[in-house]
């Protein structure tokens, strides 16, 4: 699949300090060749990725029916269409063709392929409401790029970047301008290492997993990462919640790019893909350390086959297998309660939230497992699963609901007496009795419900009694606050890293700190 643009970028003349880097006057034709670094990788990774591809293609124009764009871009046979036309007409939509492209055969070019007498072809058709459609059919005649760009979702500074990039600059791979705009400063170094949220990753595309349809212009561009939630929102909502975590998963492995010669290789713990790129004479390199690594991934002492050092408990096969058993403890139906006591409408949907945090909590603990404490731990279910993913944990909760903590004393019948009724803000037995816990379990916006005095003696005693605290929320809370780090500021607790991460490891300052950042 190309990505959008209105004609094939020509010879790039831009001036070489407009690009940060040195470029010969030639180009390869579009190519893409991936290569498996074992057969078990490529037997459970390559299925998992056409399903991926298989439900971003959905993604892309469902994505418009919910109101989270306006317009998308689907490609289909003329034989296909008669099927999709349905589709897009039963949810409110209109299609127009845009262009005849030819087959390329490649799974993923940077320029459309012209279409040829008696060869195969398809239609580039625009999606969305009958108005909307005309608008962006206007635009493309036009060659007019940021309205396009407005119509498809991509934030402004996006379209900015794929302006001055691809348009003026006339590269046929954003990676390098990409990693440039993400550092403070190059000095004359050739090699970039970039970080941010997985949902920024674009390092992907040439083999189909990609979370936004555009080139972004930082890999922690915050439009981009907030384009690509509502994006996974949609494939979750339309029953592409298993492609939705293989494709988070797969955007933060460790991933390295690297061009010479007008040749990129992208080199991931799975599988390596040659494709073509803007040609220099040195070697440029991208790399993205990433915050995961799969269990079939090859290893070695280099990237991208070095497992970040933070991860190398968590991406063991155990721990994998221990997160797996932890989505459902012992396999048995489960009553309704075990998810509504929690506030979620099903088990499923209360799995895929308490998934993150509890691989945060079983990374912070390592295997030195411990006393935790989880502050309103409803039935127990996130405790539950934390006890059969981390070896020694020993769990204890409070909740004011005496229903919840019954349904907890039942699913922790040999703990039971760990699990009281009361008011977590109160001053209980739990803090003297066993008086120490290596690991605490919070919701920040709690802090938020009650008083200011009430919300100061919960933080001294996190800070007396805790040796870590997890901080973590769901939903409503991450989008009234703009996210976790945002939200735990208010509370007066300390988180560093992406606003983005649903749980993360916080520090509880002596000062509180309130949203503003003064000292009160």
């Amino acid at each position: 699949m190309p990505d959008l643009q209105l004609a094939p970028p020509g010879p790039n003349t831009a001036p070489a300090a407009t690009r940060s880097m040195e470029q010969l006057d030639f180009r390869l034709p579009d190519f893409t060749r991936v290569a498996w670094v074992s057969d078990a990788a490529r037997d459970a990774w390559q299925p998992r990725l056409t399903r991926i591809t298989a439900a971003w293609l959905e993604i892309e124009w469902r994505a418009v029916a919910a109101g989270v764009r306006r317009c998308a871009i689907a490609t289909t046979s003329p034989e296909e269409f008669l099927t999709e036309a349905t589709r897009w007409a039963d949810v409110g939509l209109s299609a127009m063709p845009i262009e005849m492209m030819g087959v390329s055969g490649q799974p993923y070019s940077a320029t459309p392929v012209s279409a040829e007498p008696g060869q195969p072809f398809v239609f580039r058709f625009v999606v969305g409401a009958i108005d909307d459609v005309a608008t962006f059919k206007r635009a493309w005649e036009a060659g007019d790029d940021e309205t396009i760009g407005d119509l498809l979702g991509y934030p402004a500074c996006c379209r900015e970047f794929f302006r001055r990039v691809w348009v003026d600059d006339a590269m046929v791979d954003t990676t390098w301008p990409m990693a440039v705009a993400s550092t403070d400063s190059l000095d004359g170094t050739t090699t970039i290492e970039v970080a941010g949220p997985p949902q920024a990753n674009i390092l992907w595309r040439w083999m189909g997993a990609r979370a936004v349809p555009h080139l972004p212009c930082r890999f922690d561009c915050p439009p981009t990462v907030e384009f690509a939630d509502a994006l996974v929102r949609v494939g979750r909502d339309a029953g592409f919640g298993e492609e939705m975590d293989w494709l988070l998963e797969v955007l933060s492995w460790p991933v390295e790019w690297s061009a010479l010669h007008g040749i990129a290789e992208v080199k991931t713990p799975v599988l390596k893909v040659s494709t073509r790129t803007d040609a220099t004479a040195g070697r440029y390199v991208v790399r993205r350390e990433g915050t995961g690594f799969p269990a079939e991934g090859a290893h070695g002492l280099g990237p991208p086959f070095r497992v970040p050092v933070k991860l190398r408990l968590s991406a063991s096969r155990g721990f994998r297998r221990g997160l797996e058993h932890a989505a459902e403890p012992q396999g048995r139906a489960r009553a309704a309660w075990y998810a509504t006591d929690n506030g979620f409408p099903s088990i499923a949907a209360m799995n895929d939230a308490h998934r993150p945090v509890v691989e945060a909590a079983a990374a912070a603990l390592g295997r030195r497992g411990g006393n935790v404490l989880d502050l309103g731990c409803g039935n127990g279910a996130l405790l539950e699963k934390l006890t059969a993913a981390a070896p020694g944990v020993v769990p204890f909760g409070i909740d004011l609901e005496h229903a919840r903590i019954e349904h907890a004393r039942a699913l922790h019948p040999d703990t039971a007496e760990h699990f009281v009724v009361g008011d977590l803000f109160a001053d209980h037995d739990l803090w003297s009795d066993p008086g120490r816990f290596a690991l605490a379990l919070v919701m920040p916006g709690r802090l938020l419900e009650i008083g200011p005095d009430r919300a100061a003696a919960l933080r001294a005693r996190l800070r007396d009694h805790c040796d870590r605290v997890l901080v973590y929320a769901y939903g409503d809370w991450l989008d009234r606050a703009g996210g976790l780090q945002a939200l735990a500021r208010e509370a007066g607790l300390s988180v560093a890293g992406s606003q983005h991460e649903p749980a993360a490891l916080a520090t509880v300052p002596d000062t509180f700190l309130g949203g503003d950042g003064d000292e009160s």
